[in-house]
């Protein structure tokens, strides 16, 4: 990839900010799309989830709770053109394509966040992976641009491996796109027993493509998955929580990792901001 910072800042305005999990937002997808609720079984207090992400992670052998999007973005308004052109509806007049888009954002986040990201996966990345497209939870499936646009951003093009494989399940398929998870939409490659892996996704809606993407990474062996995406999809008029993070000019500098209310504790932390 080129200049990523220069293409990036051109387009400055299609981002925007990713909160911290805290109180009230979702700790999985880090936005709060409807009712947050405590995750069954986890101590209180440390396992705020949204019931999107409470449905997709249900039934799988295992789910990913680290999911980092770059940036929020919204289906509707003035702040779509995000969605739009992640989504292919259309591109910006004078904007960049998709793919020098999607180039440019994962080298200038990557670079800045990789820190972030490998504490998240407990240690270096082994092999980064991308979802493919199964009719899935977008609301329009396009083709796949991501294994290409990794082979133009050099620190994901060595570890980089298609492992992951529509599964051919129909009835998996069909699942997805009901947001409803099922790990047989995806088919493994081979065995990747002890792999750190990045798994790339450009929007993440509903969850249950991620969150099936990673089961069946996990059930291949993968020790630990981490999902980096591009966009999370939500709405910002419906929840007011998130009207900080849509008001800030956004800001590659910080990711919802690193944001100083992430720093925190599971224990203290999160005791400290309901007290």
């Amino acid at each position: 990839m080129g200049d990523a910072r220069a293409v990036t800042e051109r387009h400055l305005g299609l981002f925007r900010n990713v909160p911290a999990a805290r109180p009230g937002l979702c700790r999985v997808c880090h936005s709060a799309p409807a009712e947050v609720r405590f995750a069954r079984g986890e101590p209180h207090g440390t396992a705020h989830l949204c019931t999107g992400c409470l449905r997709t992670t249900a039934g799988l052998h295992r789910h990913t709770p680290h999911v980092v999007p770059v940036s929020l973005c919204a289906w509707t308004g003035d702040d779509r053109r995000l969605y739009d052109l992640l989504t292919r509806r259309r591109t910006p007049p004078g904007g960049p394509s998709p793919a020098t888009l999607l180039a440019a954002t994962l080298a200038r986040f990557h670079r800045a966040h990789l820190p972030c990201l490998t504490r998240a996966a407990g240690g270096p990345f082994t092999l980064v992976t991308t979802v493919p497209g199964v009719g899935a939870d977008r609301p329009v499936e396009a083709f796949d641009l991501l294994p290409r646009v990794v082979q133009w951003v050099a620190a994901l093009r060595g570890p980089h491996r298609p492992v992951l494989m529509p599964g051919g399940d129909r009835a998996a398929e069909a699942a997805l796109a009901r947001h409803v998870p099922d790990e047989r939409a995806f088919h493994v490659l081979g065995r990747l027993d002890g792999e750190r892996v990045l798994l790339l996704d450009e929007l993440f809606a509903g969850g249950a493509r991620v969150q099936s993407a990673a089961s069946a990474l996990y059930r291949a062996g993968a020790e630990e998955v981490v999902a980096l995406v591009v966009a999370r999809l939500t709405d910002p008029w419906a929840d007011t929580r998130l009207a900080d993070a849509w008001a800030r000019p956004y800001d590659f500098g910080r990711c919802c990792l690193c944001d100083p209310a992430a720093r925190l504790s599971p224990d203290t932390g999160w005791r400290a901001r309901l007290g």
